[in-house]
């Protein structure tokens, strides 16, 4: 699937106040936090199409300048 990535960097703290930003902004869509050394990622959405991810980064790109649409596993909704 798709999600879209709003920030990226070393500083944990940043990368979780900018996800709990995110959060209260956008309350519906799902905000996930993932290390990858020597990176901090800040991901949302759970997309399965790549047009599904591209509403989530025009919806929200106004607040997260740097935030572009990246592949990745995503959580599948529960039935």
């Amino acid at each position: 699937g798709y999600r879209v990535q709003i920030h990226f960097g070393n500083a944990r703290q940043k990368a979780q106040d900018i996800k709990t930003e995110c959060e209260s902004m956008f309350p519906n869509i799902p905000a996930y936090l993932t290390y990858q050394a020597p990176n901090f990622k800040v991901r949302i959405g759970d997309c399965k199409t790549r047009w599904e991810a591209a509403k989530i980064l025009e919806e929200v790109k106004n607040n997260f300048d740097v935030a572009f649409i990246v592949k990745d596993e995503i959580a599948l909704p529960k039935l």
